[in-house]
């Protein structure tokens, strides 16, 4: 198994908030923010249904499970993080990044989620900012990719005032039946961070990423 303690020193920090590993504790935090409410039932946000077992008795069982098999599995030629967001020190999402052959395809895939309380305040788009800075600053990725489902107007408007451009549309069955998904990129070049984001704790990490 590979050795990832240097990735719990990790921190991104901008204006309002911290992105880091969690404790366990903290990762149960996380579920049970999740459990109070992240989109209206009538809507899926995300390409795997998995708001549909909040309500399942075993669904923080799961959540840790899942949080753990992400660095249990890590490898430099695929390796995937979910980052815990705080705002002044409350606990409101997850920002993930993943790649595969970053070494060779320099290419980053990010996805987020916020309780619905911390929605509508501008907090995707920072914490978006801040896991755009790690990978083009930090790890000096060429590139990034992200998307939204059809309807997912908040998401979309994040995207495009960071600058993604649209390269397709896909087809995706979070729930059985197909929607569309706008497949989204945004190329090095093309990325002008909207404010400054401290980066600490990555130089130990370096090697975890791929990265020399």
């Amino acid at each position: 198994m590979t050795d990832v303690a240097p990735l719990f020193g990790l921190r991104l920090c901008t204006p309002r908030l911290e992105l880091r590993l969690g404790a366990p504790e903290e990762i149960d935090d996380l579920g049970a923010l999740a459990m109070r409410g992240i989109h209206p039932h009538d809507e899926m946000p995300f390409g795997v249904a998995w708001t549909d077992r909040l309500a399942d008795p075993d669904f923080l069982e799961g959540f840790r499970a899942y949080h753990a098999g992400r660095l249990a599995t890590w490898g430099v030629d695929s390796w995937g993080v979910d980052f815990l967001v705080w705002e002044r020190g409350a606990l409101v999402g997850a920002m993930g990044i993943s790649a595969d052959d970053f070494a060779t395809d320099r290419t980053v895939t990010t996805g987020s989620w916020l309780g619905a309380d911390a929605q509508g305040r501008g907090i995707g788009t920072e914490m978006r900012v801040a896991i755009l800075e790690l990978a083009f600053s930090g790890l000096r990725a060429a590139a990034a990719t992200s998307g939204f489902v059809e309807g997912n107007g908040r998401s979309a408007r994040v995207s495009a005032k960071l600058g993604y451009r649209e390269i397709g549309i896909s087809e995706i069955s979070p729930r059985g039946i197909p929607v569309p998904h706008h497949d989204l990129r945004l190329e090095r070049k093309d990325w002008v961070p909207p404010f400054p984001v401290e980066i600490s704790g990555l130089e130990p990490a370096f090697p975890l990423f791929g990265v020399s």
